[in-house]
């Protein structure tokens, strides 16, 4: 049950539930997004995780609300998160 629009692309083995993610994100490999909103170009690397820990997703600095919904900003690099050589 999640809202894509066009120009989003979920690569293989990537799971999205319960979200929305605007034009231009792309979702990696193996990638898992769960009650989450992103907007729009958002690159989310291979293997990365959104909305299932809510301390990590903080960590990141990016906003959860009190209902457990994790918010991603416009253009958000969150390749900067991913452990080198990853």
């Amino acid at each position: 049950r999640s809202i894509v629009s066009p120009g989003v692309r979920v690569n293989s083995f990537a799971l999205v539930e319960d979200s929305i993610l605007f034009d231009g994100v792309d979702v990696g490999r193996h990638a898992r997004i769960r009650r989450a909103i992103i907007d729009k170009d958002v690159k989310v690397p291979a293997g990365f995780d959104i909305g299932w820990n809510r301390q990590a997703d903080l960590a990141r600095g990016l906003t959860v609300t009190e209902d457990g919904l994790t918010v991603v900003a416009k253009g958000e690099d969150l390749e900067r998160y991913m452990p080198h050589g990853w």
